[in-house]
């Protein structure tokens, strides 16, 4: 038994097939949703698909996301569409589903996870307790049971030991074949999130900016993708541009900007080196500590990172 994850998951289609299988109709509903790509847009960028699998048999699956059926809502995150096959019940595969998706959310900060069922007796084995009644989609009433993930212990210390030990797999996963370069023109090689993010491109982006907004896509990827835009940079808009990053009281407004001119003008394989260059001659986390708050100062500090980056090849 391994527990793997859907989008970053290497034989979708074999997965998405077994997932097929399911006499659920929730399950069916799931299949669909993946298979349409529609199920990120209903709940969360962030959307993730654990499943536990049996060699190449698929034993029981979940979601884990910032939304489920309960909406609108201000409780996040959720555990959605729990499922186990009949062959395997009755040996606990349900716990180590949870116990992983508990580990996760425990991982990226969150205090508690909730569930919407109508099932009484069934979650409260695995530490969750009724919290409301509220309404779902269709406006009919459910059950929301919460678990509370932030007392101290050893079962946090477990979970925390577990979940980074699975989101560095998802974030490794996520990254492979992805443009690195960021929408607004941020480097997601050079964040401070990059421990816990597959990028603004993968399908497990996490930016700081983006999971805060709606469901989870930051406006500058929103604007991009209605113009047809690979990037900010692309934009011939860009300088007056408040979107996203670039709203003025957004700390890092200047620096994203400057880092997204610097990419119009320079090409990506520049400003990769110039990034380099920076993070080699300085201690920093965020860009805005080095290229400060003003737009034309960041760019300026970047093509002296780049003119240094192209002396030291020539020596």
């Amino acid at each position: 038994m391994r527990i793997i994850e859907f989008f970053t998951a290497e034989n979708k289609e074999h997965w998405l097939e077994e997932l097929k299988k399911c006499d659920w109709d929730a399950g069916q509903y799931l299949h669909h949703l993946l298979k349409g790509n529609e199920l990120k847009k209903m709940v969360g960028e962030t959307a993730l698909v654990p499943m536990l699998v049996d060699e190449e048999r698929l034993v029981s699956f979940c979601t884990f996301a910032p939304l489920d059926d309960i909406q609108p809502t201000e409780l996040t995150p959720w555990v959605g569409f729990v499922y186990t096959f009949p062959e395997y019940r009755g040996h606990g595969y349900m716990g180590i589903l949870l116990d992983h998706v508990e580990s996760l959310a425990t991982i990226m900060g969150k205090e508690c996870l909730h569930i919407s069922t109508n099932h009484v007796g069934l979650y409260e084995k695995y530490g969750y307790e009724f919290f409301r009644m509220d309404k779902d989609i269709e406006g009919e009433d459910s059950r929301v049971y919460r678990k509370t993930l932030s007392e101290e212990g050893p079962k946090k210390e477990h979970r925390c030991e577990l979940g980074g030990k699975w989101k560095a797999e998802i974030v490794e996963r996520a990254r492979k074949g992805v443009d690195m370069i960021a929408y607004c023109g941020l480097s997601c090689n050079h964040c401070f999130l990059g421990e816990w993010c597959g990028g603004c491109r993968s399908v497990f982006s996490c930016c700081s900016y983006g999971a805060y907004v709606g469901t989870g896509k930051c406006p500058n990827i929103r604007c991009c993708e209605e113009k047809g835009l690979g990037g900010c940079y692309e934009c011939n808009e860009i300088m007056s541009c408040t979107k996203g990053f670039y709203i003025p009281d957004n700390d890092g407004a200047a620096a994203s900007k400057a880092q997204a001119l610097f990419i119009k003008k320079h090409g990506k394989e520049a400003f990769l080196k110039a990034h380099d260059t920076l993070h080699q001659k300085y201690s920093f986390e965020k860009t805005q500590e080095i290229l400060g708050q003003n737009v034309e100062e960041g760019l300026r500090i970047l093509e002296e990172s780049m003119n240094c980056a192209g002396n030291d090849g020539n020596e």
